[in-house]
């Protein structure tokens, strides 16, 4: 799931930079085994710090939809996008 929501961002342009790209991919890599860490001495404190991230994530997203609606509209939907919602590759 976190995959598919970085590679639609990186097709909706947010890869223009390789340092983008790199941050992206090696702080997703970081925070798996930080979460895993975390786990194995607290499976609750997991749970709720990966909750509170996903609530910052859908505030992230829907400040992003918001700010650029328009543009959003007249760009067709990036194949990952089409693949991942609507061929099933769910």
């Amino acid at each position: 799931n976190e995959l598919h929501h970085l590679l639609i961002m990186e097709a909706l342009g947010g890869n223009a930079q390789w340092s983008d790209r790199f941050l992206g991919y090696h702080v997703a890599f970081a925070y798996y085994w930080f979460l895993i860490g975390v786990y194995l001495c607290s499976p609750r404190i997991a749970y709720q710090f990966m909750e509170l991230l996903e609530a910052h994530a859908v505030d992230t997203y829907s400040t992003f939809v918001k700010e650029n609606r328009e543009r959003l509209s007249q760009l067709p939907p990036p194949a990952v996008a089409r693949s991942y919602y609507a061929e099933g590759d769910l």
